[in-house]
């Protein structure tokens, strides 16, 4: 990679009824999850004005219908070549998906691996999901967080995740909305629970944590859209960072996000 390539971030859709992110590092392109029909992956590329068949890589987080649901039409349509998977995902996968696959990569956490010259290190994620991880994405310029679908971050990670150009992550729920809601008992205690999802509140509190100087930038991810708004996130961010001013905020929905760059 070259010292002045560009660094992308573009969102093709956030939430609780499709997850996918695209990556664009100079040359290298990459997918992360597939959540989202392949109409709306051709629809959201165009917009960016992005060639969907330029993408050769896929990173696979976990097997949730929100993070998986295009992928066999996605391979139907030779999009991709490599894909990154765990092998726990990979088994939790439906057959005659995987039949599809055409490089497949088995990763583990805590355990690099290299496209060209990005340096990817996959960590453990606690979800309610087979083997489910989040992934460290860097090269000699730049660095991002893709973390997701968690219900916390394990202390031994916050030195690897500190001191990211980007933060994807999600800030999931407000904790007494979620409670108030019409979900049932059981979904609420999921959410809830250490394998479920961030809240606001558990969000804010570490990127405060990982943010050691500033500046950053800060993709709020997976927003409930019942159980959560902007102002609620905003009001955790005041309340547990030391210096706002350090970061820069953007939302994530289901309608995707243009190319943030690093």
């Amino acid at each position: 990679m070259e010292e002045g390539d560009i660094v992308e971030v573009f969102i093709l859709a956030s939430g609780s009824k499709g997850n996918m992110a695209y990556l664009k590092v100079g040359d290298i392109k990459m997918f992360i999850d597939a959540g989202i029909s392949y109409q709306k992956v051709k629809s959201k590329m165009a917009a960016y004005e992005e060639n969907l068949y330029d993408v050769k890589s896929l990173l696979i987080t976990h097997e949730h219908h929100d993070h998986v649901m295009g992928l066999k039409m996605l391979l139907k349509q030779g999009a991709i070549e490599d894909i990154y998977i765990t092998q726990g995902t990979y088994n939790a996968l439906p057959v005659d998906v995987v039949a599809l696959f055409e490089r497949t990569h088995f990763i583990m956490a805590d355990l690099p691996f290299f496209i060209d010259d990005i340096k990817v290190s996959p960590f453990m994620l606690s979800h309610d999901a087979a083997e489910p991880i989040g992934f460290v994405i860097e090269n000699q310029m730049k660095k991002m967080v893709i973390l997701t679908d968690t219900g916390y971050v394990d202390q031994s990670y916050h030195e690897m995740l500190s001191h990211a150009d980007l933060y994807l992550l999600e800030a999931n729920h407000h904790p007494t909305k979620l409670m108030q809601s019409a979900r049932p008992f059981l979904l609420k205690k999921r959410i809830l629970g250490e394998r479920g999802h961030l809240s606001n509140d558990d969000a804010a509190w570490l990127i405060n944590l990982l943010v050691k100087q500033g500046p950053s930038k800060w993709v709020v991810a997976h927003i409930s859209e019942d159980c959560n708004t902007i102002l609620d996130i905003e009001e955790s961010i005041v309340k547990h960072l030391d210096d706002p001013t350090k970061i820069e905020v953007y939302y994530a929905s289901q309608e995707g996000l243009p190319g943030i760059e690093l």
